[in-house]
């Protein structure tokens, strides 16, 4: 019986394998992952950035219109004006407009300089990630074949063991299991030369090392409370 305990750990020492290679993300992987959500932030802020200066630069543009619109009108008036001092009136307006209209076109054209070099940024941007995509994409279907590879692996593996385990008396496996799993994954050790513990290497009583070799019931190590067994 303890025999057959022992395969059912070896195939739980392999689904133990199994599940580690699985969490096992290749470098590379992970690397172009995090370099894509980088890329894409990034991106996000430079669109935001260019959002906000083409919305500036347009705001500015709508304003350059009204002045000069309201400028022409104020020297069209101006010219028409019955009186001196109506004149006056229309042609302050006209240089208050005129002045409007120096102060934004000396605004918008840094603006406009800075969405230029904001949007080329941007540009560059998307470029790079539109050519890291595609070798990204690749690199996470070579992930997903070496996943499903391993979780065939595994099923095929469970199988097997399941099938061992069904043999076995089930309080001791579940006395195994519970070894197993407060003990890094060893729950059953054979008594290795010497009379010593294979799990810990505690020397062994010798009426320890005699029960065990008996093979009768189950024996535990006095140390480490493993199963112990002679092959």
């Amino acid at each position: 019986m303890l025999g057959e305990l022992t395969e059912v750990q070896a195939f739980d020492l392999q689904l133990d394998a199994l599940k580690l290679e699985r969490g096992k993300t290749p470098p590379e992987l992970t690397e172009l992952t995090a370099k894509r959500d980088q890329l894409q932030t990034r991106l996000e802020r430079k669109r935001q950035e260019v959002d906000d200066l083409r919305r500036k630069v347009n705001a500015n543009e709508l304003e350059l219109k009204s002045m000069g619109e309201r400028r022409r009108g104020a020297a069209d008036s101006a010219m028409r004006a019955t009186s001196v001092k109506e004149a006056s009136q229309f042609q302050n307006q006209e240089l208050q407009f005129a002045t409007r209209v120096q102060e934004l076109e000396e605004d918008t054209l840094p603006l406009m300089e800075s969405l230029e070099t904001a949007t080329g940024e941007f540009e560059a941007l998307e470029s790079e990630l539109n050519e890291l995509l595609p070798l990204l994409r690749d690199r996470q279907l070579e992930e997903e074949a070496r996943v499903a590879d391993v979780d065939a692996r595994s099923g095929s593996t469970r199988t097997e063991r399941d099938a061992l385990a069904s043999s076995i008396d089930a309080a001791l496996l579940k006395q195994y299991e519970q070894i197993r799993s407060a003990r890094r994954g060893i729950g059953v050790v054979e008594v290795v030369s010497g009379g010593s513990c294979g799990g810990c290497n505690v020397k062994l009583p010798i009426h320890v090392q005699q029960k065990a070799r008996k093979g009768e019931g189950v024996t535990r190590c006095p140390s480490c409370g493993r199963i112990l067994w002679y092959r």
